[in-house]
């Protein structure tokens, strides 16, 4: 009698569990990239900004950059032609003003001060992982991030994107970790070089 009760108990919670995942995703891309994907295109010397908006006092703020960074320079050198240069040069060019105040003719004047052809700045505001604990689902997790991705072209100070993106993903009884938010992350921003809309 026991064992058939956590048989029964099992089957639920497997019932119970498949086809609960959460999706929820967004986009809105503007932008010549709205009409023409930057895959395929010559971005040349590519300098890539990247912080997380909530500030240094955000958890794991400089690993998230860190991550960003990484997925940027991974999504833009695969899809597109380019060559990822140091920020150092534009920041030096930008002089006591801080990159993020900075408008995309200032980000552009540097850039051009400092050899580059590309500047792609990525905003995150939002990068988390989340346990839920209660009923009528026992446990579940979620991660969730929300960004914005504006790729400048230096010479002409044309935006070639603009995109607002978003993925939350999760549900009851599913396990996801930061490598599946990592991992998301990275598919999200390659599909949006690429000029796929968020899956």
């Amino acid at each position: 009698m026991k064992t058939l009760l956590l048989l029964f108990l099992a089957g639920l919670l497997t019932l119970y569990s498949s086809g609960c995942a959460t999706v929820k995703k967004g986009s809105d891309v503007t932008g010549l990239a709205r009409t023409t994907s930057l895959s395929g295109r010559d971005l040349g010397r590519l300098i890539i900004l990247a912080r997380v908006a909530k500030g240094e006092d955000a958890p794991n703020a400089a690993e998230k950059e860190i991550t960003a960074q990484a997925a940027a320079t991974a999504a833009l050198t695969s899809q597109a032609t380019a060559e990822p240069v140091p920020r150092d040069g534009l920041l030096a060019a930008l002089g006591e003003r801080s990159w993020p105040d900075a408008g995309d003719m200032e980000l552009a004047a540097a850039a051009r001060a400092c050899g580059a052809d590309t500047v792609a700045v990525l905003t995150v505001t939002e990068y988390v992982g989340k346990l839920h604990l209660g009923l009528p689902a026992l446990w579940g997790t979620e991660t969730a991030f929300r960004y914005q991705l504006r790729v400048l072209d230096v010479a002409s100070g044309t935006l070639l994107l603009d995109a607002n993106r978003f993925r939350l993903r999760g549900g009851p009884f599913l396990c996801r970790g930061l490598d599946d938010l990592n991992a998301d992350f990275q598919n999200d921003l390659t599909e949006l070089v690429r000029g796929q809309s968020a899956s």
